[in-house]
């Protein structure tokens, strides 16, 4: 790769923030779809979206280098790219604690190491304080809404569940097979968590129906932003601040009459999640 490109293109939401985190936003020239911060990237031309990347017009805009997320894009991309003789860097985040090592690799990679090396270490600080201070409390028992229609949610195989065990949480579906399980209302009820947190501002109020629920009866129903907890950059590390301090506030303003920990599933229920 080119010790410091100069026409980068950003095929993930969370590439084009960190790449504006590393001091390289200037050097951006497109990116995709809900690419919405810093205010800068809302500029950008758009070259495609989640579930479509436009490679035609990748090759018309002559990058030098193209950030591309592996869980996001094709990884046939990638290969096409590189067969054109385009420097690729694959994007995998799937654990929270790998934010680090990105930051890290990244500022290489855009010829800014010692910006990627300041965030890495800021990073790493920041998750270790948080582990320290919530590991040894009382466990509270977590039901993550991700989308309210259909109804789902994420397990253990997401880097949302890092940040919920971090807080000294137990995600209820953090068993469940998918990486962002569907699930039924009727599946919530049954564990009945001590705290719902929601990720879209429109559907908060959608468990009031339910006042049996602890979390409804206790008011412990809090809001997320989707933008900072979905999207693996230094504005996580602000979400996961954010979500232990609800579960804080659930801790000590209830106890559970039930045992804290997941739900129990049965075989079959596994293999439907």
């Amino acid at each position: 790769m080119q010790a410091k490109p100069q026409r980068i293109i950003a095929l993930a939401p969370h590439l084009t923030e960190q790449v504006y985190a590393l001091g390289a936003g200037d050097r951006l020239i497109a990116t995709v779809d809900y690419a919405d911060y810093p205010e800068a990237a809302k500029a950008l031309p758009r070259i495609g979206n989640y579930q479509y990347i436009s490679l035609e017009s990748i090759i018309s805009l002559k990058p030098d280098l193209v950030l591309v997320w592996k869980q996001g894009n094709q990884e046939s991309l990638a290969q096409k790219l590189r067969a054109l003789n385009i420097d690729v860097f694959v994007s995998q985040p799937k654990q929270l604690a790998t934010l680090p090592k990105q930051l890290a690799t990244l500022g290489e990679i855009l010829g800014e190491p010692e910006t990627g090396q300041r965030l890495s270490h800021y990073a790493e600080q920041q998750l270790e304080q948080l582990a320290q201070q919530y590991q040894s409390q009382r466990p509270v028992s977590v039901f993550y809404q991700m989308w309210y229609q259909p109804l789902r949610s994420i397990s253990a195989k997401s880097w949302i569940d890092d940040g919920i065990r971090l807080c000294g949480g137990e995600n209820i579906m953090a068993e469940a097979v998918a990486p962002y399980p569907l699930l039924s209302e009727e599946w919530v009820l049954s564990a009945d968590p001590e705290a719902i947190i929601v990720a879209q501002w429109e559907f908060t109020h959608s468990w009031d129906k339910w006042p049996q629920l602890q979390a409804v009866k206790h008011n412990n129903i809090y809001q997320l932003d989707p933008d900072k907890a979905h999207r693996l950059t230094l504005r996580t590390l602000e979400s996961v601040n954010t979500l232990c301090s609800m579960l804080d506030k659930t801790r000590k303003k209830t106890h559970s009459d039930k045992p804290s920990g997941t739900r129990a599933y049965t075989s079959e229920e596994k293999s439907s999640l």
